[in-house]
């Protein structure tokens, strides 16, 4: 399989080019439009988002390294393709940085980003169809994991792309149910601001007991 993209010239003012370059190609393969086994060529993408190839190739690396493209030396450098065990593997990943994000967030956050957690977590236990459930879901973990007031912790947002892409690989319906039967424990240890309770609920909510 060959890449075949029309990106638009990305432009140096603002975010570093690397950043907006892995943007760029992190959506195109949530969304699709980059299928998984297209291989991805750092010449071909720099001359499309108008750019060297140095910005392109960080941006591939850090895709990497969120599971998004996968590589072997000297032989290819292509969207993933996920098999069973890549989606349990990046689940579980997920679960683990997720359940940790909520955890750091519920002790340190101020009290009006704790009342925005505890609307978007009301928000999930009010959602119905099983696309609402894993996105209000999503949602919630990704404010948390943003407002865990950690650097490190930080560098690690590239997941939310992760499980994005994995809502198009598999069925809401394989999230949406352990996000139904957490979701209230979620929400009880959010406003009660019990850390670990909330850790817990996360990570059940990934199959992790």
């Amino acid at each position: 399989m060959s890449m075949s993209l029309a990106f638009s010239p990305l432009s140096n003012r603002g975010p570093r080019l690397s950043d907006l370059a892995f943007e760029r190609i992190a959506e195109a393969i949530v969304d699709g439009t980059l299928e998984p086994g297209v291989v991805l060529r750092d010449h071909e993408l720099a001359s499309q988002l108008g750019v060297s190839r140095m910005p392109v190739r960080e941006a591939l690396q850090r895709l990497e390294r969120a599971g998004l493209v996968e590589t072997a030396a000297s032989r290819f450098t292509r969207v993933t393709v996920f098999t069973d065990r890549r989606i349990a593997d990046g689940v579980e990943y997920a679960g683990l940085l997720y359940g940790g994000g909520v955890q750091m967030a519920l002790r340190r956050m101020d009290d009006a980003m704790h009342e925005r957690l505890i609307g978007l977590v009301q928000a999930l236990c009010d959602a119905t169809s099983d696309e609402e459930v894993f996105d209000t879901g999503l949602a919630a973990l990704v404010f948390a994991l943003d407002h865990t007031g950690n650097e490190v912790m930080d560098r690690r947002r590239d997941v939310h792309y992760l499980l994005a892409r994995l809502k198009n690989v598999v069925s809401p319906g394989q999230f949406a149910e352990s996000f139904r039967e957490q979701r209230e424990a979620l929400r009880d240890a959010v406003v009660a601001r019990d850390a670990g309770a909330g850790e817990t609920a996360v990570r059940r909510m990934h199959g992790i007991c």
